[in-house]
Protein backbone atom coordinates (compact mmCIF):
# COMPACT_ATOMS: atom_id res chain seq x y z
CA UNK A 1 0.00 0.00 0.00
CA UNK A 2 2.88 2.11 0.80
CA UNK A 3 4.24 1.86 -2.70
CA UNK A 4 1.15 2.62 -4.72
CA UNK A 5 0.44 5.79 -2.01
CA UNK A 6 3.83 6.68 -3.00
CA UNK A 7 3.26 6.82 -6.78
CA UNK A 8 -0.11 8.25 -6.23
CA UNK A 9 1.36 11.20 -4.03
CA UNK A 10 3.77 11.86 -6.77
CA UNK A 11 1.62 11.16 -10.23
CA UNK A 12 3.25 8.30 -11.55
CA UNK A 13 1.47 5.55 -13.65
CA UNK A 14 1.94 1.95 -12.06
CA UNK A 15 3.25 0.95 -14.91
CA UNK A 16 6.14 3.19 -15.04
CA UNK A 17 7.38 0.94 -12.28
CA UNK A 18 8.83 -2.60 -11.77
CA UNK A 19 9.17 -4.19 -8.56
CA UNK A 20 12.36 -7.22 -8.17
CA UNK A 21 11.46 -10.19 -6.48
CA UNK A 22 14.67 -11.66 -5.23
CA UNK A 23 15.16 -15.15 -4.51
CA UNK A 24 17.84 -15.05 -1.83
CA UNK A 25 16.27 -16.86 1.10
CA UNK A 26 13.00 -18.82 1.34
CA UNK A 27 9.70 -16.88 2.03
CA UNK A 28 6.14 -17.52 2.86
CA UNK A 29 4.74 -17.84 -0.90
CA UNK A 30 1.09 -17.15 0.03
CA UNK A 31 1.92 -13.71 2.21
CA UNK A 32 4.30 -12.23 -0.53
CA UNK A 33 2.14 -13.60 -3.64
CA UNK A 34 -0.51 -11.93 -2.13
CA UNK A 35 1.22 -8.41 -1.49
CA UNK A 36 2.65 -9.28 -5.09
CA UNK A 37 -0.63 -10.10 -6.33
CA UNK A 38 -1.84 -6.15 -5.03
CA UNK A 39 1.09 -4.41 -7.06
CA UNK A 40 0.46 -6.01 -10.21
CA UNK A 41 -2.87 -5.86 -10.48
CA UNK A 42 -2.27 -1.88 -10.16
CA UNK A 43 -0.08 -2.27 -12.91
CA UNK A 44 3.40 -2.28 -11.44
CA UNK A 45 5.38 -5.16 -13.43
CA UNK A 46 6.72 -7.75 -11.36
CA UNK A 47 10.67 -9.14 -11.97
CA UNK A 48 12.17 -12.46 -10.89
CA UNK A 49 15.57 -11.00 -9.77
CA UNK A 50 18.89 -13.19 -9.72
CA UNK A 51 16.88 -15.60 -11.55
CA UNK A 52 18.66 -19.10 -11.56
CA UNK A 53 20.42 -19.01 -8.02
CA UNK A 54 19.32 -19.12 -4.76
CA UNK A 55 15.92 -20.40 -4.33
CA UNK A 56 14.35 -19.61 -7.35
CA UNK A 57 12.16 -22.58 -8.86
CA UNK A 58 10.77 -22.94 -12.32
CA UNK A 59 7.57 -22.98 -10.28
CA UNK A 60 7.63 -19.16 -9.91
CA UNK A 61 8.10 -18.91 -13.98
CA UNK A 62 4.13 -20.57 -13.80
CA UNK A 63 3.01 -17.07 -11.81
CA UNK A 64 1.32 -14.97 -14.52
CA UNK A 65 2.44 -11.65 -12.86
CA UNK A 66 5.85 -12.36 -13.49
CA UNK A 67 6.49 -10.02 -16.15
CA UNK A 68 10.29 -10.42 -16.81
CA UNK A 69 13.43 -12.67 -15.41
CA UNK A 70 16.44 -11.31 -15.06
CA UNK A 71 19.18 -13.83 -15.55
CA UNK A 72 21.43 -13.88 -12.77
CA UNK A 73 25.21 -12.81 -13.77
CA UNK A 74 26.93 -15.99 -12.36
CA UNK A 75 25.33 -17.29 -15.59
CA UNK A 76 26.68 -14.12 -17.99
CA UNK A 77 30.06 -13.61 -17.02
CA UNK A 78 31.96 -16.43 -18.60
CA UNK A 79 29.54 -16.84 -21.08
CA UNK A 80 32.00 -16.32 -23.54
CA UNK A 81 33.70 -19.33 -22.34
CA UNK A 82 31.22 -21.30 -21.37
CA UNK A 83 29.20 -23.63 -23.75
CA UNK A 84 27.03 -24.69 -20.36
CA UNK A 85 26.45 -21.12 -19.22
CA UNK A 86 25.44 -20.79 -22.54
CA UNK A 87 23.18 -23.67 -22.79
CA UNK A 88 21.72 -22.48 -19.46
CA UNK A 89 21.38 -19.16 -20.72
CA UNK A 90 19.53 -20.02 -24.20
CA UNK A 91 17.12 -22.54 -21.97
CA UNK A 92 15.55 -19.50 -19.74
CA UNK A 93 15.27 -16.94 -22.70
CA UNK A 94 13.07 -19.98 -24.23
CA UNK A 95 11.26 -20.74 -21.38
CA UNK A 96 10.89 -16.64 -21.32
CA UNK A 97 9.59 -16.60 -25.01
CA UNK A 98 7.15 -19.97 -24.62
CA UNK A 99 5.58 -17.68 -21.63
CA UNK A 100 5.59 -14.79 -22.92
CA UNK A 101 8.10 -13.36 -20.17
CA UNK A 102 10.49 -10.91 -20.97
CA UNK A 103 13.69 -11.94 -20.09
CA UNK A 104 16.66 -9.35 -19.43
CA UNK A 105 20.34 -10.57 -18.15
CA UNK A 106 22.49 -8.99 -15.54
CA UNK A 107 26.17 -7.95 -15.20
CA UNK A 108 26.76 -7.74 -19.11
CA UNK A 109 30.32 -6.45 -18.70
CA UNK A 110 31.58 -6.96 -22.23
CA UNK A 111 30.57 -6.47 -26.11
CA UNK A 112 31.47 -10.15 -26.99
CA UNK A 113 28.92 -10.90 -23.82
CA UNK A 114 26.29 -8.34 -25.46
CA UNK A 115 26.71 -10.11 -28.84
CA UNK A 116 26.44 -13.41 -27.48
CA UNK A 117 23.18 -12.71 -25.04
CA UNK A 118 21.86 -11.13 -28.81
CA UNK A 119 22.50 -14.32 -30.91
CA UNK A 120 20.82 -16.59 -27.96
CA UNK A 121 17.77 -14.21 -28.48
CA UNK A 122 18.08 -11.89 -25.15
CA UNK A 123 17.61 -8.21 -26.22
CA UNK A 124 17.27 -7.06 -23.15
CA UNK A 125 20.54 -6.36 -20.77
CA UNK A 126 22.52 -4.10 -17.72
CA UNK A 127 25.55 -3.74 -16.67
CA UNK A 128 28.75 -1.75 -16.41
CA UNK A 129 29.01 -1.88 -20.18
CA UNK A 130 26.15 0.46 -20.78
CA UNK A 131 25.77 2.07 -17.26
CA UNK A 132 27.04 1.69 -13.38
CA UNK A 133 23.89 1.67 -11.12
CA UNK A 134 22.07 4.99 -9.91
CA UNK A 135 22.88 6.27 -7.00
CA UNK A 136 19.07 6.48 -4.96
CA UNK A 137 19.18 10.13 -5.28
CA UNK A 138 19.28 10.04 -8.83
CA UNK A 139 16.51 7.92 -8.84
CA UNK A 140 14.38 9.72 -6.78
CA UNK A 141 15.13 13.00 -8.84
CA UNK A 142 13.30 11.01 -11.72
CA UNK A 143 10.80 13.32 -12.77
CA UNK A 144 7.26 12.27 -13.62
CA UNK A 145 6.77 14.49 -16.47
CA UNK A 146 9.84 13.74 -17.85
CA UNK A 147 8.54 9.97 -18.11
CA UNK A 148 6.11 10.70 -19.99
CA UNK A 149 8.37 12.25 -22.79
CA UNK A 150 10.52 9.61 -22.98
CA UNK A 151 8.20 6.89 -22.96
CA UNK A 152 5.72 8.40 -25.45
CA UNK A 153 5.83 7.00 -28.63
CA UNK A 154 8.19 9.04 -31.41
CA UNK A 155 5.76 11.25 -33.21
CA UNK A 156 6.05 12.71 -36.83
CA UNK A 157 6.74 16.09 -36.41
CA UNK A 158 5.33 17.46 -39.64
CA UNK A 159 1.72 15.21 -39.01
CA UNK A 160 1.47 14.90 -35.34
CA UNK A 161 0.89 10.98 -35.78
CA UNK A 162 2.86 8.43 -33.71
CA UNK A 163 5.42 6.86 -35.87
Amino acid sequence: DMILEGLKARNVPAAMLEIEITEEAPVDRDRVGQKVGRLADAGISIVLDDFGTGFSTLVSLKDSRIRKIKIDKDFVRDLAKSVEDQAVVEAVIGLGRTLGIEVMAEGVETDADRMILRSLGCMIAQGYLFSPALPMRDALAFDAAAAEVIFEPLRNPRSGNAA
